[in-house]
């Protein structure tokens, strides 16, 4: 199946209606591509998006305005490993006050849903489901827009999953332990 260009996937953002939803399943994300970041964080430097809106924050906040539901759950398995630290305090923190629903689902907590796939993918108003291709260690190889999903597969896991997270920002006030200080 052929990659989706980066256009094309702007595309899906920009032609949203209803709602965007995407399910993460790693525990680390572009390692490569992420370490200067990762290795700021750890030593304590200073968050990039402090008093910076980002594009993406920008657009998630246009997509709230206009009342389309943007919203994600990450799958993880706590202790949290350093990479989903950072994730949490340096991503999930501003995009969620941008207006992004992110909901945490550990596994260590919840147990693991029967039934959930290990696949990440995006969810855009039902009808289109783009799946996120990476490599072992978590480094991103593309993205494939599915030409005809199983879209009631993909509502159950997105389903699946909602109804055992929690929102982020309990999920963060309740794990203290994991905030860098």
């Amino acid at each position: 199946m052929p990659l989706l260009s980066n256009e094309g996937f702007d595309e899906l953002f920009d032609g949203a209606a209803k709602s965007i939803f995407r399910l993460e399943t790693l525990p680390v994300y572009n390692p490569v591509s992420e370490a200067s970041v990762l290795a700021s964080y750890l030593a304590g430097g200073l968050c990039p998006k402090v008093g910076v809106t980002t594009p993406y924050m920008q657009r998630v906040t246009e997509q709230a305005a206009r009342g389309i539901r943007r919203f994600r759950v990450h799958v993880v398995h706590s202790p949290l490993n350093d990479y989903l630290r950072y994730e949490m305090e340096w991503g999930y923190a501003f995009n969620s006050q941008a207006g992004e629903e992110i909901f945490i689902l550990d596994t260590a907590e919840r147990g693991r849903p029967d039934g959930l796939v290990n696949e990440d993918f995006w969810f855009f108003d039902e009808t289109h489901v783009v799946r996120m291709d990476y490599r072992d260690d978590g480094e991103f190889l593309g993205k494939e827009l599915l030409e005809a999903p199983d879209l009631a597969h993909y509502r159950a896991q997105r389903d699946l999953v909602m109804a055992q997270a929690v929102p982020f920002n309990e999920y963060w006030r309740a794990h203290p332990q994991y905030h860098r200080g």
